[in-house]
């Protein structure tokens, strides 16, 4: 019992600390400070802090906007702990949840990742996602036709008035699309950084995450001790290179012991360039109804399949099986991908079109697409969508690569076609204290905290000891033939 007041006192204590923290200081602040206890199963208490940092929608210049907006934020750390280092978890999309990464886990899971990590663990819904406010969540679904093969020439007229009423919702709400960009989103980073009062931190960004942690090390180079950059994105890897993509599907086809699988995809999507097919296929209530699948809707699922290991493990057997005509695997996705589709997140574009790429990148695209497997499927319909979202673009200078000497780690699997090889080499190349390491059978998703293979390279470079390999083996995808 008298255990248990101290500890009441004790968080008490520290929420006055930082509520006092976010009074004092006018830029960044904390509110809504909430602090809960958990007790882990070995005897130790770890301290679950969530709360707001207030910070401007528009930084800087002289028509700065006045508007502030809310960030949500959520802490880890073991009780009577005090790092003087955060560990910065970037979530990626963009559009994800940061503060869902940390309040998802499990007791135990939570409390090894505050033992591998060796001090606190911090995350933030990054602007206008998640529990942030005000969202840019489009949760609405937009039907696309069901009676003519999928194309961009059939869809994207839709999704562009979707994107353009969507734009003009949130204008009218006062909301300046044109502030969310990854630069204002970086100097979130760093707010939230020192709304917490950390000296510096390690920033761990995956994907966009990567990306995002990249920009901030280039604006806040004093606050960042340490980068870890997992399925890396660059300043310039936005939009994706369809022969790179080319590149992976053959690795991925040689690994699952089918290296004819590019070419029995290009065998069917020909086919049905030259003829449609109608399928009748059952909704999700079990009523049938017709479609006419194409090759773009074939090029578009597959592309959406590419991130996920487990949709990745059907690649072979599903092409295999419509070879032969068999369509009844991949039908109920390119049902659902018509009845289903949503721009979920105005966030999600305008951090993708503000970032954008440079006009040699952008011209390799067009050129790549002609000959590319899945010609631009990979990145429709966000690099179509451009002109109907506020434009905010960051600039050539922004898309430069990011020379630093910050210590950094980077992840990459071999399997991966949305953030490939490629990206981890190009990064690596400007950052002279930089150390790739190849996951074999990784593809863009994989388990950063839970696999065997990974824990040691992660603990070693927080520890500041040297990585003697430059590949580990993670269990392979059981792929389906």
């Amino acid at each position: 019992m008298i255990v248990r007041r101290l500890l009441a006192v004790m968080l008490t204590v520290a929420a006055m600390t930082l509520a006092g923290r976010a009074v004092a200081q006018a830029d960044p602040a904390i509110d809504r400070i909430h602090i809960r206890a958990v007790a882990v199963p070995d005897g130790r208490t770890m301290e679950i802090t969530t709360g707001y940092v207030s910070v401007p929608e528009q930084r800087g210049g002289a028509s700065a906007n006045p508007r502030r907006i809310e960030l949500a934020v959520i802490r880890l750390r073991w009780a009577g702990g005090a790092g003087k280092a955060a560990n910065m978890l970037l979530a990626g999309g963009p559009g994800d949840s940061g503060t869902r990464l940390l309040s998802g886990l499990p007791e135990r899971r939570a409390a090894a990742l505050l033992d591998l990590m060796g001090d606190d663990v911090v995350s933030f819904d990054q602007r206008g996602t998640g529990r942030s406010q005000p969202s840019l969540a489009l949760p609405d679904p937009i039907p696309l036709p069901l009676d003519a093969p999928g194309s961009p020439a059939t869809w994207l007229p839709l999704m562009e008035r979707a994107s353009r009423l969507a734009a003009q919702h949130f204008a009218e709400a006062g909301i300046r699309l044109a502030s969310y960009t990854t630069v204002e989103n970086a100097d979130d980073v760093d707010a939230v950084r020192r709304a917490f009062g950390y000296s510096g931190m390690n920033l761990w960004g995956r994907s966009y995450g990567s990306h995002l942690a990249l920009a901030t090390a280039r604006r806040h180079p004093a606050g960042v001790e340490r980068l870890i950059l997992v399925s890396p994105e660059g300043p310039d890897h936005s939009f994706k290179l369809p022969l790179q993509t080319d590149a992976a599907i053959r690795r991925i086809g040689a690994r699952a012991g089918v290296p004819e699988l590019p070419e029995t995809m290009r065998t069917v999507i020909e086919r049905l360039r030259k003829a449609p097919l109608t399928l009748d296929v059952a909704g999700p209530g079990g009523a049938e109804r017709k479609i006419v699948i194409g090759a773009f809707d074939l090029q578009w699922i597959t592309a959406q399949a590419l991130g996920d290991p487990r949709a990745l493990a059907t690649l072979p057997i599903a092409y295999r099986e419509m070879a032969a005509g068999n369509f009844s695997r991949i039908s109920p996705l390119a049902l659902a991908s018509r009845t289903q589709w949503r721009l979920g997140s105005g966030m999600k574009y305008m951090m993708d079109i503000a970032s954008g790429a440079s006009p040699q990148r952008l011209e390799r695209i067009r050129l790549e697409a002609r000959e590319a497997l899945l010609d631009d499927a990979m990145n429709f319909p966000t690099i179509d969508l451009q002109s109907a979202w506020p434009g905010a673009d960051l600039g050539a200078e922004y898309r430069r690569p990011v020379r630093s000497a910050v210590p950094t780690l980077i992840l990459v699997g071999d399997l991966d076609a949305r953030t490939p090889i490629e990206n981890a080499r190009e990064i690596a190349a400007e950052l002279p204290h930089a150390k790739v390491i190849v996951l074999e059978n990784g593809a863009h998703q994989f388990d950063l905290f839970g696999d065997p293979a990974i824990q040691p390279l992660l603990r070693d470079f927080l520890r500041d000891r040297a990585i003697g390999v430059d590949r580990v083996r993670l269990p392979a995808i059981p792929f389906q033939r």
